[in-house]
This record gives structure tokens, C-alpha cells and sequence, in this order.
């Protein structure tokens, strides 16, 4: 499932990115969120992270990408890293 593959791409991405997200943007938020929790790759900035994960969306339909926001949107409301990691890690995205 695309899912799969997207979430790998995030959990690449975020080894090594740093973003500066928004309430608009769950991709901003997400990589923002990972080098917060230094879960990024060394050497990836939050805007590579972004555009990665970006790249990778832009094979979802309309309806996946939707989808795929939704949940990461539930992952963010975590306060803190560890419940954060483990629900995108455990979403299955």
C-alpha cells in the first residue's frame, strides 16, 4: 500500500529535516515535529523533509492524501515525542 511506502519516506525525512510548519500544512507540522523530537536523519533539514514527503504524496490520490493528513493530524495532537513517534509509527500509513 502507497501508505507504506509514504510512511517510510516520513520516517526517513525525519531523521533529518527541520521544518517550519502550520496549522494549514500536516506535512510542515509533521517534519517540524520530528526534529523537534530529534527523530530526522542527520544532514536533512526540515524544508528537505518537506519535500520528500511532498514528492512521495504526490503519487496519492486526492482521497490518500486526504487520508494520509487526517491521521498525521491525530498523530500530531500528541504533547509529547514518544506517543507521537509511536502513533506514526503505528498507523500503518
Amino acid at each position: 500500500m502507497k501508505y507504506g511506502l509514504l510512511l517510510a519516506a516520513l520516517f526517513i525525512t525525519v531523521s533529518t529535516t527541520a521544518c517550519g510548519g502550520s496549522a494549514d500544512d500536516p506535512v510542515a507540522d509533521a517534519c517540524e515535529r520530528l526534529d523537534e523530537c530529534n527523530a530526522l536523519n542527520d544532514g536533512i533539514s526540515v524544508n528537505e523533509c518537506v519535500e520528500n514527503v511532498d514528492r512521495d504524496l504526490g503519487l496519492f490520490t486526492e482521497s490518500e492524501r486526504t487520508d494520509w493528513e487526517g491521521l498525521m493530524r491525530s498523530c500530531l495532537n500528541f504533547s509529547s515525542c514518544d506517543l507521537f513517534l509511536s502513533c506514526v509509527d503505528s498507523s500503518g500509513l
